[in-house]
């Protein structure tokens, strides 16, 4: 029994020694996946696997914890959720060996959610010019993710759009506003039609007016008169009352039929004038047959007054005193160098003004050349000018071709391809009159000698009388048949410009510059103003009545440049006002003119677009 006692003894010390060595130390913790990945509120599991595998129990369940719990948090299960986008560390360790760590890094990123569709409101927007308003747009569903808008502007000059949305009416008129959804999948776009209505109010100097609508038409596709009235005006001299009354017609140049063209004066017998109705009537028939209409004109550049006409510019009384181009024709050269600001019309229809307009000419016979100083001047001694059939008096007399001696007159034909600026013209001898005595009476008659020029004469003065040289020789060596070339350069501020049918008219003060207003004249009048946009696709010819107690008290250039930048124009320029302030639309007069009716005028401006 004794000996039985003791085998169960030793058996019993056996096992437990056994048990102890049971107690596998845990070497290393593996955990799948490696990385993990997540959207935000999106939750999977790490899963921990001790090594070696019958590893001490005691170290299970593994320990877990997050570095970042503001990005992601763990479970005791091995359960990472995603909190917000960023990065984290999630710690595996053993409960009895905390020296057997693992770690994972966890990428949180936001949830993406495909943008099905979205919705802009308002769908519509009508707003005034110099208001704004919000648009708002609506993701479906709400919590799209990864999507970007872009905002833009059909026209800008009509309503701007910036990067967030917001809409600010410019100018008066319609456009679309568009925000393109930019997504991985694609894009989606929607159109918002914002309509800008003229502003009820006005701001002159440092005063805001309620304004007057009195009228509106349409005149062609983007082009419109309106005529509007500030009754609380007051001019700022304390003359005349209240009241100030504006036509304003409005030219969107996107639509390229449109055009705005410079008209010379008919020609008259001792007179260079023509109300703007009168030029507007005249033109009808010469536009129609090019399948085009006139809807607007107005006046243009000051004018030499009859009482300041120096004896050898008699012939040409009333003429402009600024450079005057009418679709590559030049009718005049500027009358003296203070007279040589001017508006522009490139070619491709839009305005700009120069501060120094110049003009040079060639005359090429052969080989031999001469320097043409003038279109349709005076001939001073040796100087050579031409006369085209804008010449004051051209289609009856030579009262036009003075010079101060006794010159050579060559008639021309009519250009061939028309005429142009900046180009070399071929022109026909058609007739040579030698020794024409061009000294005639500065009075009326006038008197003169009769040619038969088609399109347009040359006159060659010599540097002294009875002499053959100079000019009148160069002249001299043509005979009928002839082929000659002229070139008539326009340059804006010393640059060469490559434009062949441009126009050009001359005006006095930039009232608006940059859209800065400066007051070039602080007196009140009736006033004529050209404004255009920033891009120059949009023009604005004004008229503002005056000298009428209590209707319209006339304004200063500064408040031309106000009322102008109110309108949308980003420049302006002052023309001939005062009795010349006149406007026609559709033939007929729209504004009240300071005489009663409308002033004889040397040129204006005209609005032209498709029948």
């Amino acid at each position: 029994m004794k000996i039985k006692g003791l085998s169960l003894l030793f058996v019993m010390c056996l096992l437990a020694l056994g048990c102890k060595e049971a107690k596998v130390p845990l070497k290393a913790i593996h955990v799948t996946p490696g990385s993990l990945q997540l959207e935000v509120q999106e939750s999977k599991y790490l899963t921990a696997e001790p090594e070696p595998l019958d590893a001490d129990p005691g170290e299970m369940p593994f320990l877990w914890e997050s570095n970042n719990t503001s990005v992601a948090v763990v479970a005791a299960s091995g359960l990472v959720r995603g909190v917000l986008p960023g990065k984290a560390l999630i710690t595996v360790s053993g409960r009895l060996s905390t020296n057997v760590v693992r770690t994972v890094p966890v990428t949180v990123v936001n949830r993406d959610v495909p943008l099905v569709s979205f919705k802009v409101t308002p769908e519509q927007v009508t707003l005034e010019a110099g208001q704004s308003t919000q648009l708002e747009v609506n993701p479906e569903p709400a919590d799209a993710t990864n999507v970007t808008y872009s905002w833009l502007s059909d026209d800008p000059n009509v309503a701007a759009v910036n990067g967030k949305g917001l809409v600010t009416g410019k100018a008066e008129g319609s456009t679309m506003v568009s925000v393109t959804a930019v997504t991985v999948m694609g894009n989606i776009e929607k159109r918002v039609k914002v309509t800008v209505t003229r502003s009820s109010k006005i701001k002159i100097g440092h005063f805001s007016y309620t304004v007057d609508t009195l009228k509106y038409e349409a005149l062609g596709e983007g082009i419109q008169w309106f005529k509007f009235r500030i009754p609380e005006f007051v001019n700022g001299f304390n003359t005349l009352g209240k009241g100030l009354e504006v036509n304003v017609v409005e030219v969107d140049l996107n639509y390229t039929d449109n055009r705005v063209e410079v008209w010379p004066a008919a020609l008259k017998v001792g007179d260079n004038r023509e109300t703007p109705s009168a030029a507007y009537k005249r033109t009808e028939k010469a536009y129609e047959i090019m399948g085009r209409k006139p809807v607007a004109a107005i006046n243009g550049d000051f004018f030499l007054l009859d009482n300041n006409t120096p004896k050898n510019y008699a012939y040409i009384r009333r003429r402009p005193l600024g450079m005057e181009v009418s679709n590559g024709m030049v009718v005049q050269t500027p009358y003296d160098n203070n007279n040589v600001a001017a508006l522009i019309i490139r070619d491709d229809g839009t305005p700009e003004y120069t501060d120094q307009v110049s003009f040079s000419g060639k005359v090429e016979v052969g080989n031999n050349s001469f320097t043409l100083s003038e279109v349709n001047g005076f001939a001073n001694r040796g100087q050579l000018v031409l006369f085209n059939n804008q010449a004051n008096s051209f289609a009856s007399d030579s009262a036009f071709a003075w010079s101060p001696y006794r010159s050579t007159m060559v008639s021309l034909s009519y250009p061939e391809g028309g005429w142009r600026v900046n180009d070399r013209m071929e022109f026909t001898v058609t007739a040579i009159d030698y020794d024409v005595e061009t000294t005639i009476p500065a009075q009326k008659p006038y008197g003169g000698k009769s040619f038969n020029g088609e399109g347009a004469i040359l006159v060659g003065s010599p540097t002294s009388d009875g002499l053959d040289n100079g000019a009148k020789r160069f002249l001299s060596q043509l005979k009928v048949g002839d082929k000659v070339g002229v070139t008539t350069e326009v340059k804006f501020n010393n640059k060469t410009v490559s434009d062949k049918k441009l126009n050009a008219i001359g005006f006095r003060g930039v009232m608006l510059n940059k859209g800065v207003v400066i007051n070039t004249w602080n007196e009140a009048h009736p006033r004529t103003a050209v404004g255009y946009s920033k891009d120059g696709k949009r023009v604005y010819l004004m008229v503002v009545d005056g000298r009428q107690t209590n209707f319209s008290v006339g304004a200063t250039t500064g408040h031309l440049g106000d009322i102008l930048k109110s309108l949308g124009a980003y420049t302006g320029v002052n023309l001939d006002g005062g009795g010349s302030s006149a406007m026609v639309v559709n033939g007929v007069t729209a504004n009240r003119p300071s005489d009663g009716s409308e002033r004889t005028v040397a040129n204006g401006m005209m609005v032209v677009t498709k029948k």
